[in-house]
């Protein structure tokens, strides 16, 4: 199983990413996406998403989130947890770090437009 924890800001603080960066975040936890994996990873992929807007309390559990925020207050978030290891802060992952994490190649098309 991997298992993925991010603590955000807020959902308004998502926009400040960019459009590739919050597109890449949303589809990998897209059901279709998660079911797929799982029929040819034979893995789970179990997400949670924790916005410091709507409690506390998750943040307040994590010594090691604590200690980012301590030292960098809201500037620290996003924080991304894989199982009990950060492996992230102040930045949401990229293509390349998504890859790592789920074993695969990630590629990303641009449009003309």
């Amino acid at each position: 199983m991997i298992e993925l924890t991010f603590f955000l800001n807020s959902r308004e603080s998502l926009k400040q990413f960019d459009e590739v960066e919050l597109q890449i975040f949303n589809s990998f936890f897209d059901k279709e996406f998660l079911d797929s994996y799982f029929f040819v990873m034979e893995e789970q992929i179990v997400v949670h998403t924790f916005y410091m807007e709507d409690s506390l309390e998750p943040f307040l559990k994590n010594d090691g989130v604590m200690t980012l925020l301590k030292k960098d207050g809201s500037k620290a978030l996003p924080i991304i947890l894989k199982g009990e290891e950060i492996i992230k802060s102040k930045n949401l992952l990229n293509a390349d770090e998504y890859g790592e994490i789920f074993d695969m190649g990630v590629s990303i098309q641009y449009s003309d437009d």
